[in-house]
């Protein structure tokens, strides 16, 4: 276990990077955050190459003991809530975090054809993105 207390740690820095696309896109990495995201990256045995965890969460018990078992078998980093504020971006943030390799899987080999409906999303952003920029555009 490994705890990082300053925002000038290069980890840190790192996983602050990988909000621009243009980041991840090189790194071939991306951050999820939440339990629930969290959980599902476990199940479908996503490429998890640390875990960021805030240290004040942990200790609220936000996080179920099942679940860090089973986060235990990854490189778990503990941060102190000033960092996890710098690195999240959502208002009421579950305390933990993941930064997961990209798989460099082709779109049709994530496509199951035989399914009766199929939904190809595609442009979608934030929605609180679009209302600023249509205030902007006034």
């Amino acid at each position: 276990m490994q705890k990082i207390s300053s925002k000038e740690n290069e980890l840190i820095k790192h996983i602050r990077k990988l909000k621009d696309k243009k980041q991840r896109d090189i790194s071939q990495e991306y951050v999820i955050e939440g339990i629930k995201l969290l959980e599902e990256a476990l199940k479908e045995k996503a490429k998890i190459k640390q875990i960021i965890i805030c240290e004040e969460c942990e200790k609220v018990e936000t996080i179920s003991k099942e679940l860090m078992y089973e986060i235990a078998k990854y490189e778990c980093i503990y941060v102190t809530k000033k960092i996890y504020n710098i690195l999240t971006e959502v208002k009421a943030p579950q305390g933990i975090l993941a930064v997961i390799e990209k798989q460099n899987q082709g779109p049709e080999e994530n496509i199951d054809l035989n399914q009766e409906i199929i939904i190809a999303l595609d442009g979608i952003q934030d929605p609180r993105k679009s209302r600023n920029n249509i205030k902007n555009s006034r």
